[in-house]
């Protein structure tokens, strides 16, 4: 991990998002973190280990501000590899391992899912 904080791991509760990772093909569990403010600290994308159910999944964790998307709050969203379960309303723990990336605005939406596939990409190429 980086050395922009001393927060390697969190857990958060599952909550109902506005779905849009689901439509590009990047389905997302958006995260609800009381206990750490993790926007002063860590914005970017995150190559991530997420713990459910004692069962371990690579995943790509984003924090901050979704920049290519007018009027989204703030979020934490962690798309989960090789995952599809109904999640809502379950805590996760989430081992924070790499920094892939700054976060971004892009132009478009084909834009950002070509740059998610990098990401997927980097992270599985990943010894975590």
């Amino acid at each position: 991990m980086t050395n922009t904080s001393s927060i390697t791991s969190f857990e958060a509760l599952v909550i109902k998002g506005k779905q849009l990772g689901r439509r590009i093909g990047f389905p997302t569990a958006n995260l609800e973190v009381r206990e750490i403010n993790l926007y002063e600290h860590l914005q970017g994308v995150y190559a991530v280990w997420v713990e459910f159910n004692h069962k371990q999944y690579k995943g790509m964790l984003n924090i901050g501000q979704r920049p290519s998307f007018e009027d989204f709050p703030p979020s934490v969203e962690v798309h989960i590899l090789d995952f599809d379960e109904n999640i809502y309303g379950k805590h996760l723990k989430i081992s924070i391992q790499q920094k892939l990336r700054e976060e971004k605005k892009f132009e478009n939406i084909e834009a950002l899912v070509a740059q998610l596939n990098k990401d997927k990409q980097k992270l599985l190429n990943l010894k975590m």
